[in-house]
């Protein structure tokens, strides 16, 4: 029996606002996909595992309410990840390795539109996730509605002032995501922007800018994986999972070096020791990357080996991960470009790297991928941090 774990079934909804859905419905929009796509039925499901994050959702145990949508429901396993969408593949790898025979669906969804924006709910909760003792009063004077912009400027400053990194190199990357995201038809509000659109862009807290920052939408998104011997008798076109690594650093500020990403780097050395890869930047042919602000991508390049340390702005000047360029970053958009569906955007960049792999990316497809690595990210303030790596072969 094979000891290999494959994506065999992808389901994506579009990015964009479905205030017309529930959270259950727009999952199980997802999962039918993904059944679909795999050729099975509710029935072939051996396990199932959600995530979310409890504090987003406004409940506890949130994912018990939509474990039914991908068919979770009286199976042997239904265990619950309190994390990023991307940490769901993870579970499912190990499950396969552990259960051959099982066919795995992990799926992730996120319903901003059912936010009370005009409430700041969502910078009050970033505030609250603090230190209680000493980060929370201090980030209690910064008016909340710019808390999370605030904490993303500091990271940024840091990561400029320690490696150059200019304004103009992160709104390169904003506007090649954009760019980008015009050939992915899921990307419901892309448009096109320049450089200097972005450079004149509103300033949230210096540098972060809005146009740099990825604005929140509705997606959901289901993956099914399967064992070697599985996957071989229901596709020809098996995306195999050949490494998975992720990693959490401090939840404190004060103790994190807010110009590097160790975490993550971390988290990607254990998935390319397990993939065998040595040289990621020669070996890796496309990345999918959590961009939630343009300065990560810059920041998480580096993490993942794409090139050296302060290099990421020498990448993007020369068009390096450019759609056409020798090692294409985001081809699909990334958050910038699709929207951060906060809590399932690392499962979509799976999803999309996997499309990659098979070659059904449409127009945003890059030619000739044979290896391709996706990371997610659990979001400000969190230091947290996951890595897949897939193959075609």
């Amino acid at each position: 029996m094979g000891k290999r774990v494959a994506i065999i079934g992808i389901g994506v909804t579009n990015c964009e606002e479905r205030p017309d859905l529930s959270h259950k419905e727009l999952l199980f929009q997802a999962t039918r996909k993904a059944l679909t796509d795999a050729g099975i039925s509710r029935d072939d499901i051996g396990s199932a595992f959600t995530t979310s994050y409890d504090f987003l959702e406004g409940r506890s145990l949130s994912n018990q309410y939509t474990l039914d949508s991908i068919g979770g429901v009286m199976k042997a396993c239904d265990l619950r990840l309190g994390e990023d969408g991307i940490y769901g593949v993870c579970a499912g790898y190990m499950e396969v390795m552990a259960k051959p025979l099982d066919i795995v669906v992990v799926g992730s969804v996120q319903k901003v539109s059912e936010r009370r924006e005009e409430e700041d709910a969502f910078q009050k909760i970033v505030l609250a996730t603090l230190d209680p003792v000493f980060n929370r009063p201090v980030c209690n004077t910064v008016p909340v509605i710019g808390l999370e912009y605030a904490l993303a400027a500091m990271e940024a400053r840091s990561y400029m002032h320690r490696y150059g990194i200019t304004e103009e190199q992160m709104a390169k990357v904003a506007a090649k995501n954009h760019k980008n995201a015009l050939k992915n038809p899921r990307a419901k509000k892309a448009k096109k922007y320049s450089v200097k659109d972005i450079l004149d862009s509103e300033v949230f807290s210096w540098p972060i800018k809005r146009l740099e920052v990825a604005q929140m939408t509705d997606a959901a998104c289901a993956l099914v994986l399967a064992s070697e011997e599985v996957a071989k008798r229901l596709t020809d076109k098996p995306v195999w999972v050949t490494g998975v690594g992720w990693c959490s650093g401090t939840s404190y500020i004060e103790s994190r070096d807010l110009s590097s990403s160790a975490y993550l780097r971390a988290a990607a050395q254990h998935a390319y020791n397990m993939a065998g890869i040595k040289h990621p930047s020669e070996e890796i042919d496309v990345a999918e990357i959590y961009d939630t602000y343009a300065y990560k991508e810059l920041q998480y390049c580096e993490a993942l080996g794409l090139c050296g340390e302060g290099k990421a702005g020498k990448l993007i000047d020369e068009g390096v991960t450019e759609f056409g360029g020798a090692l294409p970053v985001n081809p699909s958009g990334g958050l910038l470009g699709e929207g951060n569906a906060v809590g399932t955007s690392g499962l979509i960049r799976a999803a999309n790297a996997a499309y990659q792999i098979r070659g059904d990316a449409g127009e945003f497809q890059v030619p000739n991928v044979e290896i391709a690595v996706a990371q997610g990210w659990g979001g400000i303030p969190t230091y947290c941090g996951g890595v897949v790596v897939l193959s075609r072969w």
